[in-house]
C-alpha cells in the first residue's frame, strides 16, 4: 500500500508541474469568477422580480452542472496521455524495475489522477459556493456534498480513459470515452425529459415507459449528476431501471479496473 501511495503522490506532483494544468485551473477559476455578474443582475419571472437568494440559487445550480460536466472533459484530457507518456519516456520501466508490482503502479497512477481532478472540481464548486454565500449571506444546503457525489463520474472517466489508452492511440481513445459520455447524457437526459410532465403533455399524456435493455445496462454518469443536483434542489430524483445510478457507475468502475489490470499484466514493457 505504501508503494501505491508513493506512486499516487508522484502522479499528483508530475501533473502539478505541467504548465497546461495550471492554465486550465486558471481558466476554470476565472470563468467561475465571471459568473459573479449573474448574482448582481436583476431578473423578472412572470412579472415578479426574483430575490437575491433566488438568483444566487439558480446561478449556483447552473454553475454546478456546468463545472461537473466540464470536468469530465478535463479528466479525459489529463488522463489520456499519462500511460503512453510513461511508456515513451521510460517512467514505466523505472517504476517496474523497483520493488513495485504492476498492480501497484496502475492503481497508484489511477488514484493520483482521480484525486487531482477531484480536487480541481471541488475547488471550482467551493468557489461558487463561497461566492453565493458572500453575495447573499445564505448557505446552499447540500452543495459541497453533491460535488463529492460527482467524484464518482470522474473516477469512471479516469479508469475508462486509462484502459482505452492501452488499446488504441491517445486521441481515438479520448474520443471513444467522450462518445460514451455524450451518448449516455443524450439517452438518459432524453428519457428523463420524455417522462417529465412537459414531455407527457407534448406526447398527449402518453408516457414512454418502455426502455431498451441496453439503456438499462449503459453507464449512467448523467443520472449520477442528476442525482447530485437533486441533493441541492430537493426535487424528487427521477430514475428508470432497477439499479441506482451510483451502483451502476460503481460496478462499471470495478469491472473496468479489473480489465485494465488484466490488460497491463499482459502488456510487454
Amino acid at each position: 500500500m505504501d508503494r501505491t501511495l508513493l506512486i499516487t503522490l508522484h502522479t499528483v506532483q508530475d501533473q502539478l508541474k505541467r504548465r497546461s494544468f495550471h492554465v486550465l485551473l486558471t481558466v476554470g477559476v476565472f470563468f467561475v469568477l465571471i459568473l459573479r455578474g449573474c448574482y448582481d443582475a436583476n431578473y423578472t419571472v412572470n412579472g415578479q422580480p426574483l430575490s437575491g437568494i433566488e438568483i444566487a440559487w439558480h446561478a449556483s445550480l447552473f454553475a454546478f452542472q456546468l463545472i461537473a460536466g466540464g470536468m469530465l472533459l478535463l479528466a479525459v484530457l489529463i488522463t489520456t496521455q499519462v500511460f503512453p507518456a510513461d511508456h515513451a519516456d521510460g517512467s514505466m520501466v523505472f517504476y517496474l524495475t523497483r520493488p513495485v508490482s504492476r498492480n501497484q503502479y496502475v492503481m497508484g497512477r489511477l488514484l493520483g489522477l482521480w484525486l487531482l481532478v477531484v480536487a480541481f472540481m471541488f475547488v471550482l464548486h467551493a468557489t461558487v459556493f463561497l461566492i453565493a454565500w458572500q453575495k447573499t449571506g445564505a448557505v446552499i444546503p447540500g452543495f459541497l456534498w453533491a460535488s463529492l457525489l460527482c467524484c464518482l463520474n470522474l473516477l469512471f472517466v479516469v479508469i475508462l480513459t486509462s484502459l482505452l489508452s492501452f488499446l488504441m492511440p491517445g486521441f481515438p481513445g479520448a474520443a471513444v470515452t467522450m462518445l460514451i459520455i455524450v451518448v449516455g447524457f443524450i439517452s438518459d437526459g432524453g428519457q428523463r425529459l420524455l417522462d417529465s410532465g412537459m414531455g407527457r403533455n407534448v406526447l398527449h399524456d402518453v408516457a414512454l415507459r418502455h426502455v431498451a435493455w441496453w439503456r438499462l445496462l449503459y453507464p449512467k454518469p448523467y443520472m449520477v449528476q442528476h442525482y447530485a443536483v437533486t441533493v441541492i434542489s430537493g426535487d424528487e430524483f427521477y430514475r428508470f431501471g432497477p439499479v441506482h445510478p451510483l451502483v451502476n457507475v460503481l460496478l462499471y468502475c470495478a469491472v473496468l479496473t479489473a480489465m485494465l489490470l488484466l490488460v497491463f499484466q499482459r502488456k510487454e514493457i
